[in-house]
């Protein structure tokens, strides 16, 4: 049975917001310099140029962050992120346009085709807070940050400790984990070699979706294997912001439409997926025929 995947990043492409800010704002709100001090630590100062490699930002904002939490005896778990969830926000009609979506897998031409159509999440934010703001039909899979919450000390305190961290590498081992299907059986391992009439979605059969230059490598990956790639910009965003933010990715023809995250029915992004979901359908008629 193949499938399609559309994949979207989180924080910029299906929110405005930043998911991982609200975090910080509600476990802490008078902490204004969190992400100053993550930089910081990054190495983000003035070094001889032969010296200057930055580190990855996630282990270090995981690791302070969990220490707030730590301090405040609070675990960052699915309770926890039950009471932010009503901080995060999402774009106006993202619920709906997903599900009308959805709805083309049930037309006669993608049923005879046996074509399903599915939505996965890779974000470099946090999987557990991501993954229960949506209805759990419309996900079929999220990946990103996660803690996993152990006591410590005689006062059996909670500590959040970091078990995954999402950065742009291992948001192209996702897609490869997507492809060869391995997110749902362990027997088909992300390093393995799968025919590709095994794959559960091929690379021509996946949308990567995201809002800026972290999304790069994604974008590359999957356009190179016959895939597409759109960046999304914030609607209510200064044109002169937004032609700033998306320059690099124009000249560097890094994606195949630049469009607002507009989730109207009628928007350029809805009828580009609409059209790239008909033209993979069109494609296993083809292969019939042959």
């Amino acid at each position: 049975m193949p499938n399609i995947a559309i994949v979207w990043d989180f924080d910029g492409t299906l929110t405005p917001d930043d998911s991982t800010t609200k975090v910080v704002e509600i476990l802490d709100p008078s902490n204004k310099n969190f992400w100053a001090d993550v930089k910081s630590l990054r190495g983000d100062q003035k070094r001889p140029k032969w010296e200057h490699i930055l580190a990855s930002d996630a282990p270090i904002w995981m690791y302070a962050l969990s220490r707030i939490a730590f301090s405040q005896n609070i675990p960052l778990n699915e309770e926890f992120f039950n009471f932010v969830k009503p901080h995060i926000v999402l774009y106006n009609n993202t619920l709906s346009f997903l599900r009308k979506l959805k709805l083309l897998e049930s037309m006669k031409k993608f049923q005879d085709v046996d074509l399903r159509i599915n939505f996965f999440i890779i974000t470099a934010g946090l999987k557990e807070l991501v993954e229960i703001v949506f209805p759990k039909d419309i996900i079929t899979w999220v990946w990103g940050c996660m803690y996993k919450v152990v006591t410590s000390g005689s006062d059996k305190k909670p500590e959040s400790v970091p078990v995954f961290c999402m950065d742009e590498t291992m948001k192209t081992r996702s897609l490869f984990e997507i492809s060869k299907g391995s997110f749902l059986n362990e027997n088909k391992h992300v390093n393995h070699r799968i025919q590709k009439n095994d794959l559960w979605a091929p690379f021509e059969n996946i949308v990567y979706i995201g809002d800026g230059f972290s999304d790069v490598p994604a974008f590359s990956l999957v356009r190179s294997r016959g895939g597409v790639g759109i960046a999304v910009y914030d609607p209510n965003l200064p044109e002169d912001t937004v032609k700033k933010k998306h320059k690099q990715l124009r000249i560097d023809k890094r994606v195949d439409l630049i469009t607002a995250a507009n989730f109207e029915i009628n928007s350029d992004l809805y009828k580009f997926l609409n059209m790239r979901c008909d033209q993979i359908c069109f494609r296993y008629h083809a292969e019939k025929i042959l």
